[in-house]
């Protein structure tokens, strides 16, 4: 069975639909990933909302598929925004920039 949440993370874009405020998605290699982990260390500090997803696990093999062949990323974290605003790698300057956009919506 396909989650609402599943949908969303295989598009790329995720929204909290009680606030139409964007959920940034993570895409982590799992526990075992440090840049992984900062990266949400870093979205938790700065406020901005996100889901993680881990695409080593089985289940998740469709996100997989979306950040290796749609998005062309081979390494972990991969921080998506929405279609056009994705990255790979722990990248404090972009987590940042991110805040502050998200911060400037009315």
């Amino acid at each position: 069975m396909t989650t609402d949440l599943a949908i969303a993370i295989e598009s790329g874009s995720v929204r909290d639909a009680a606030s139409e405020v964007p959920v940034v998605t993570v895409y982590t290699a799992g526990s075992a990933c440090v840049q992984c982990a900062l990266t949400a260390k870093v979205l938790a500090e700065l406020g901005i909302p996100f889901v993680e997803c881990d695409i080593t696990r089985d289940e998740n093999r469709a996100a997989r598929e979306y950040v290796t062949g749609d998005l062309g990323y081979t390494g972990a974290p991969v921080v998506v925004v929405d279609e056009h605003d994705h990255w790979s790698g722990f990248q404090p300057g972009e987590l940042k920039r991110v805040a502050a956009h998200l911060g400037s919506r009315p």
